[in-house]
């Protein structure tokens, strides 16, 4: 795009900003890939507009690979950025040209119900999330429990209990500890059994 393009969409409203997309991920190929798609449909949406881009390769840290793009972009008013940033959520976003501008009350009261409606939206997953996190940690106790006290129908050492069960001996111990004081097992020397 020319420079007297863009001065020209920037005069009839146009936000430039300069944007930052970051992906993280595995393999480092899906990573690749995913930045590819993002990009690929952001030059397809309608009122923006790529001026240019730089992607950086992917870097591998904590065997995640992360990437970035750095994009100059053109967005047709305040309501299409915003509309932008929830679909895409960029790290960084800075607008650049006009230095100052308007926007119109319903554009603001547009964007903070957009705002409430996405912060809305997260704490309900999020409840729903920790909900269910809970009932698949209650499960699992349970099924940890009915595993040990048929294990330990003849008594065991910590070591044979965690090479049955696959959990490593400091762990299995905790929960063994936690089912003493239910009253379910006790340790007889070095060996567990069943009350």
């Amino acid at each position: 795009m020319e420079q007297q393009e863009i001065e020209e969409k920037v005069q009839k409203g146009n936000l430039r900003c300069k944007m930052i997309l970051e992906i993280l991920g595995t393999p480092k190929e899906h990573v690749e890939e995913t930045l590819r798609l993002v990009l690929k449909r952001l030059k397809d949406e309608e009122e923006v507009d790529v001026v240019s881009g730089e992607v950086n390769p992917p870097k591998e840290k904590d065997k995640l690979f992360s990437t970035f793009a750095e994009l100059d972009i053109l967005f047709k008013d305040f309501t299409v950025l915003t509309r932008i940033c929830f679909d895409y959520l960029p790290s960084s976003i800075e607008v650049s040209e006009p230095k100052d501008f308007k926007i119109p009350s319903t554009d603001v009261s547009n964007f903070v119900n957009d705002m409430l409606t996405s912060l809305h939206n997260i704490d309900f997953k999020l409840k729903d999330v920790n909900a269910k996190n809970k009932i698949l940690e209650k499960n699992s106790a349970n099924l940890l429990k009915n595993f040990l006290l048929l294990i330990l129908e003849s008594r065991k050492t910590t070591s044979e209990v965690s090479k049955i069960i696959g959990i490593n001996e400091k762990q299995i111990e905790s929960f063994m500890q936690a089912f003493t004081q239910e009253k379910l097992i006790k340790k007889n020397g070095n060996f567990w059994e069943k009350i």
